[in-house]
């Protein structure tokens, strides 16, 4: 669902025009609400199946009671977070944006004229400007690849390709599934970035977290003996995630190198912008 609502949020900038400017606004508003109530689940989520999986795979005893009281503490944070899930979701319910845009779009469809072609260069000159957009952003990010420390970069990046993909999803249909090989590629970086950033949100939460255990042991035992059990698998936990960062991180920069030296970004800049120029040809011809 939170997938589906940054689909939206991204498809639909290119057809700004096409909407009233209040309705778009209002679109636009609601379904970033939704995103962003969404976003604290999905990462408890996603942070609760890794756990479960990797303290299932433990083999050290030792190791087990710190993961085990990590995985208790994320599902009590998850059932915090349902009640407001709930009513974000009941908000957007209430507020019929999604029957708007259903209803608008299907008139807008239906009320189209017969003659008219998505296949204009108007429309390629669309495709072109926004995808060459998106992809302005991601060399905005280039020079962090090279740098492992610089997180923020990094899940800006995730984020700008995230952009390029969504985009290219919207204008794909143009190109007859010549964008198969780029959206691809996007798919690929944007799972290693998200998986930097996984474990880089995992890491800077686990000393607070460890910190707020040992603070509970002090406050209801009068010392943090029982945090003295917890605190062999909870290092562990860290060192896993530095490893699993590096060897995440490692893998990106082969890959972005692997892109670079196959000209992928060139090609798609290339491409779309000879499609467009054909497209002026054939209509100038045709007059």
């Amino acid at each position: 669902m939170r997938v589906a609502s940054r689909r939206i949020r991204s498809y639909l900038p290119p057809f700004e025009e096409c909407f009233p400017s209040k309705k778009y606004r209002e679109w636009r508003k609601e379904i970033r609400n939704i995103t962003r109530a969404l976003r604290e689940a999905r990462d408890a989520d996603v942070q609760i199946a890794f756990l479960k999986i990797y303290t299932e795979k433990l083999k050290e005893e030792s190791f087990r009671p710190g993961a085990e009281r990590f995985l208790l503490r994320l599902r009590q944070r998850r059932e915090r977070v349902q009640p407001r899930v709930i009513k974000a979701l009941d908000r957007l319910l209430e507020s019929g944006v999604v029957e708007d845009m259903e209803k608008l779009c299907r008139r807008m469809r239906k009320g189209r004229r017969r003659q008219a072609s998505v296949n204009s260069p108007d429309t390629y000159q669309k495709a072109l400007v926004h995808i060459t957009s998106r992809l302005e952003e991601i060399f905005a990010h280039e020079a962090s690849v090279y740098i492992p420390e610089n997180k923020e970069e990094h899940h800006a990046m995730r984020i700008a390709v995230k952009r390029l993909r969504y985009t290219m999803e919207v204008f794909s249909p143009l190109y007859e599934g010549e964008l198969e090989n780029q959206l691809a590629v996007c798919k690929k970086l944007q799972d290693m970035l998200g998986g930097l950033h996984d474990c880089d949100v995992w890491m800077d939460y686990l000393p607070q977290f460890m910190e707020e255990e040992r603070a509970y042991s002090i406050e209801y035992f009068g010392q943090d003996d029982s945090y003295g059990i917890l605190a062999p698998g909870l290092l562990h936990l860290q060192q896993h995630l530095r490893e699993r960062r590096s060897a995440i991180y490692e893998e990106f920069v082969s890959y972005w190198k692997d892109i670079q030296e196959q000209n992928i970004w060139n090609d798609l800049k290339q491409f779309i912008q000879l499609t467009f120029d054909e497209k002026c040809k054939n209509q100038v011809s045709m007059k």
